[in-house]
């Protein structure tokens, strides 16, 4: 009997490619396919299944808010994330939010193929030898770190706001505000606002 896979990303071409991976293995098969968060935890929550495949930025809710919803509810069905995001930034908050593991999304096909089978037979699988790395990098630490300034820039990136409007709400040049960003960037690990935006969200700043 094949075991059932839910997957999740709102890449059409990330759904095919593992779907091509699983089509060529005996014991493995996708059973239903989400494009958005909402949709992901509808088929996490009405679908048999017995691995759900989840990328952390998802349209509608991202992967961590699907997970913790379901773990509140009782649901314990296993939740493997495929994410573009770097391991030593999320390993340790999704381990604690109650997911069976973490694979990059620049993985090989075995690499994701033994985490899948890992999990399915009850066993966890994460990256090893991160978790100092991610305390580094991604931890409150980082983020106390940054200087009132730093906070204030990194608000307004967060709600979306230009360079050119947050230089105008804090009264700096736009110069200042690049800055600014160029240093949060670096305390946190991160590389583009999408990634600060998503570390940020998983530690509580809205």
């Amino acid at each position: 009997m094949k075991a059932n896979l839910i997957l999740a990303d709102d890449h059409q071409v990330v759904r095919q490619g593992i779907c091509d991976i699983i089509s060529r293995t005996a014991d493995l098969q996708v059973v239903a396919q989400a494009v958005d968060g909402a949709e992901a935890e509808s088929l996490a929550r009405t679908v048999m299944a017995d691995l759900l495949v989840l990328d952390i930025a998802l349209p509608q809710r991202r992967g961590i808010q699907i997970l913790e919803s379901l773990r509140a509810d009782g649901i314990s069905l296993p939740v493997l994330f495929f994410s573009m995001y770097p391991a030593s930034q999320y390993v340790d908050y999704v381990k604690r939010a109650g997911a069976q593991g973490f694979v990059c999304k620049d993985a090989d096909e075995a690499e994701l193929l033994r985490a899948i089978r890992r999990i399915i037979a009850g066993g966890k699988s994460f990256p090893g030898n991160l978790s100092a790395v991610s305390n580094t990098m991604a931890g409150e630490d980082a983020f106390k770190a940054l200087s009132r300034r730093e906070l204030e820039v990194m608000q307004g990136l967060i709600s979306g706001a230009s360079i050119l409007d947050i230089a105008s709400v804090l009264g700096v040049s736009n110069q200042s505000v690049t800055t600014y960003r160029r240093r949060l960037l670096e305390k946190l690990g991160v590389v583009s606002n999408a990634e600060l935006i998503a570390l940020a969200i998983l530690h509580g700043y809205r």
